[in-house]
């Protein structure tokens, strides 16, 4: 029968060496438990719905070099060429041009609020300013309304019609129909399918569009293009070439597809997560190690001990789960450090990037992949402990 108390008492007899193996393990179970929990919240956040075809919608950040070509009319005559070379590319479905990408980490945005009730204010709403073609691009319906198909100069007085994603009407203008109502940026032309745009904790899809001029380009605009299925790679390395084409006067600073968008805008969650990953592995690795180390170190110093129970009459099997136990102990209250570590460490983590609490199960399961980890690791020092004769009992004699 496997004594509890002197499995203490044998751990207590190696107190620094118990206490940096503690430590390692506390460690190891909250690297394990945070580093598991970004890369769930991370994948959620990448499987989400977007509204977007992901892979065969192309963006194309750049900006006029020519200061000339920043101004209008010139850059409303680049834009015509530029968009004019694109669609005469084979395998592009509709093209745009646009201020900003769907799927960003921030961006052009403020507020929408009905005019005839401006409590009701929705803050941080994406701001699209876009060509007519911009729907075709990402395939999105017209809910209500229609899409206006003159492109509206700005001239800083008039009113140029919005179109708004239709949980952003549903917010403004709750109950009733949107289509006419006035909102702070204009007056509401139609509602469309949602699509995710700008990053937000609620995951909310609020965006307003205008079908207008780009008001400044000296910080770059874009274009944006859909591709037949399978075409997204080669219409990605012969774009730079064709928009050069149509003006030299350009800097193009990227070509992405809207999935590259979509990790992109997670980046910090998705880099930190493979940090902590990597860190977690070598600690488990090094937490092995050292379950190896002191179980080996303790089945050799303990060899006349385990020789007299054998001479005793205990078994083999006895011996080795008694040595298992004692890591399994050692194990158990690292691990009760552990959790307590792994919320500070998420306490922590919450104070730089968006992260959600930790679940009760998460340091459970993290856990059972150290025991499970720590067993593997002390089976050979433990079967060596079971091969001591009875004879061993006699050598001080």
């Amino acid at each position: 029968m496997i004594s509890l108390h002197l499995i203490l008492k044998s751990m207590l007899r190696r107190k620094v060496v118990t206490s940096l193996l503690l430590v390692q393990l506390a460690l190891t179970l909250a690297l394990l438990s945070n580093s598991s929990l970004l890369a769930l919240q991370t994948w959620n956040q990448l499987s989400q719905p977007t509204g977007l075809d992901l892979d065969n919608i192309l963006y194309v950040s750049l900006k006029p070099t020519s200061k000339n070509l920043q101004e209008y009319p010139a850059f409303a005559d680049l834009l015509e060429r530029q968009l004019a070379a694109v669609r005469q590319m084979p395998g592009v479905a509709a093209v745009s041009f646009t201020n900003q990408s769907p799927l960003m980490e921030g961006g052009s945005n403020g507020n929408v609020n009905d005019e005839n009730n401006r409590e009701n204010n929705t803050q941080s709403v994406p701001q699209y300013t876009v060509s007519p073609d911009f729907l075709k691009v990402l395939q999105l319906d017209v809910l209500e309304g229609e899409i206006p198909q003159k492109i509206e100069a700005w001239d800083g007085e008039s009113t140029v019609p919005v179109v708004l994603t239709k949980s952003l009407a549903e917010r403004v203008f709750p109950g009733k129909s949107a289509i006419g109502q006035l909102t702070n940026g204009g007056p509401v032309a139609a509602v469309i399918e949602d699509f995710y745009g700008q990053r937000n904790a609620e995951r909310v899809m609020y965006n307003r569009l205008q079908i207008a001029q780009i008001y400044g380009v000296a910080w770059g605009y874009g274009i944006i293009l859909r591709v037949e299925p399978g075409q997204a790679q080669h219409i990605r390395s012969q774009i730079p070439d064709v928009l050069k084409t149509a003006d030299s006067n350009i800097e193009i600073f990227s070509v992405r597809t809207m999935d590259e968008q979509l990790h992109r805008m997670f980046r910090n969650e998705f880099g930190l997560a493979t940090l902590l990953a990597v860190l977690s592995g070598l600690m488990l690795l090094v937490s092995m190690i050292s379950s190896y180390s002191n179980a080996h170190f303790n089945a050799l110093k303990r060899q006349q001990e385990i020789g007299i129970k054998r001479a005793l009459g205990a078994s083999k099997h006895s011996i080795l789960l008694e040595m298992l136990t004692e890591n399994w102990c050692t194990t158990a209250a690292g691990a009760g450090v552990g959790i307590v570590a792994a919320w500070l460490l998420n306490q922590a983590l919450a104070l730089v990037i968006s992260i959600p609490a930790l679940p009760v199960w998460l340091p459970l399961s993290a856990l059972l992949m150290l025991m499970c980890c720590v067993t593997l690791a002390t089976w050979y020092p433990a079967t060596i402990a079971t091969r001591v004769s009875p004879a061993t009992a006699t050598k001080t004699l």
